[in-house]
């Protein structure tokens, strides 16, 4: 039996795109090569194509995209290259792999076909235009050309570039155009719907909202991530008092049996300086993190419909008049973006109060921790320099 060279080059492309090829090629992937080869085969037996005519079609639409193991721009002369030496080496013809070669390069966007069999792959290898899951096609070609070329685009400016190319593009087949061309149109809709929704003007207190108001689950991730908050900080403030009770306990016992012994018993000194300093410092850590924040009382109307306020939360209101406030409110929940802007602003500040919190009562337990090692180490120390 004779070489099956579709099988070899179907072996190594799998081990090498397995070994080097990036999990950031999320749309020249394996299952784009896949793709890419079993179109080619299929337009091949609907043109009649000789069985040498399929098998170069097939190892050409194989060897494809091997070239980005390596780049990413000008990724078909490695690709080329690629095949060439592995072909060579499995002692495959020199005039097919020329053909071979010519396949690969003929699937360049700005490459045109000059016979059937290109034709044919460069139809298959945009045949995901006219695919179902086109949209989660090119949001993975936007992440490559972010990735690799950085090349960065607002989802307006990435919608219209693939309405334009959609409209600059066509099979060059006609068997392609029938399998494809439908359901290419129906997703130039699909990305002008959604052009068109990004750029439509929102309207203000509209019942179709996708602000908080409209997405119970977002309530119920602000609702539990708030009630967290809360619970976090009710934890920290009994951390902090358990921390007040013990250092000033140590500090009244320290004070009261080092005060008394300390002419006859100098060797104290130093642990007993150590103690206190740990303490006092520790209260000072937790007194800050119990410390309630520094609040104005107060925030002018003006304020509300020039940026994100909070009424809600009393440090913001308790100085303004009662109208005052009420009409600040009304202002707010009639207006969803103002009333989801009071909502993060309060899950935002809360944390950051939070995290401050958090902070310092680390800091209190860190030097309390440290400060008892070296006051039993102080002790120790002192102990073992007594006179027998």
């Amino acid at each position: 039996m004779g070489t099956n060279f579709i099988q070899l080059s179907s072996d190594y492309v799998k081990e090498l795109f397995a070994a080097q090829l990036s999990p950031d090629l999320r749309y020249h992937s394996v299952q784009h090569t896949d793709s890419v080869r079993e179109t080619s085969l299929l337009l091949a037996a609907h043109y009649e194509l000789s069985e040498e005519e399929k098998e170069i079609l097939e190892i050409a639409a194989i060897f494809h995209d091997s070239g980005y193991v390596k780049v990413y721009k000008g990724h078909e002369e490695v690709s080329q290259d690629i095949a060439e030496e592995f072909l060579l080496k499995h002692q495959y013809p020199t005039h097919k792999i020329e053909t071979v070669k010519a396949l690969i390069g003929a699937t360049k966007l700005v490459t045109p076909p000059t016979n059937l069999s290109e034709e044919i792959i460069k139809d298959a290898d945009l045949n995901n235009l006219g695919q179902k899951q086109y949209m989660q096609t090119i949001a993975n070609l936007r992440y490559e050309l972010s990735t690799f070329l950085k090349e960065e685009y607002s989802t307006e400016s990435w919608y219209q570039t693939n309405i334009k190319f959609i409209d600059s593009h066509y099979y060059f087949t006609d068997y392609a155009k029938l399998l494809f061309d439908k359901k290419k149109k129906t997703n130039r809709k699909k990305v002008k719907t959604a052009l068109q929704e990004l750029t439509a003007p929102k309207k203000k207190g509209s019942s179709k909202s996708k602000g908080i108001n409209g997405n119970r689950s977002a309530q119920m991730m602000f609702k539990t991530a708030l009630r967290n908050h809360i619970d976090l900080t009710s934890i920290a403030d009994n951390k902090a008092n358990i921390m007040l009770s013990v250092n000033a306990l140590i500090i009244t016992i320290t004070i009261s049996l080092v005060g008394s012994k300390v002419d006859t018993n100098n060797h104290l000194i130093l642990p007993a300086i150590v103690l206190l300093t740990t303490s006092v410092i520790s209260i000072i850590y937790a007194t800050l993190a119990t410390r309630p924040i520094k609040t104005k009382g107060l925030t002018e109307l003006d304020e509300i419909n020039s940026g994100p306020t909070n009424l809600f939360f009393y440090g913001n209101f308790y100085k303004m008049p009662f109208q005052s406030y009420k009409e600040g409110v009304q202002t707010v929940i009639q207006d969803d973006s103002k009333l989801d802007d009071s909502i993060t602003s309060d899950l935002y500040y809360l944390g950051k109060a939070l995290g401050t919190k958090f902070a310092r009562l680390r800091t209190c337990y860190n030097v309390f921790a440290v400060g008892l090692t070296l006051t039993a180490i102080a002790f120790a120390v002192s102990y073992m320099m007594i006179p027998s």
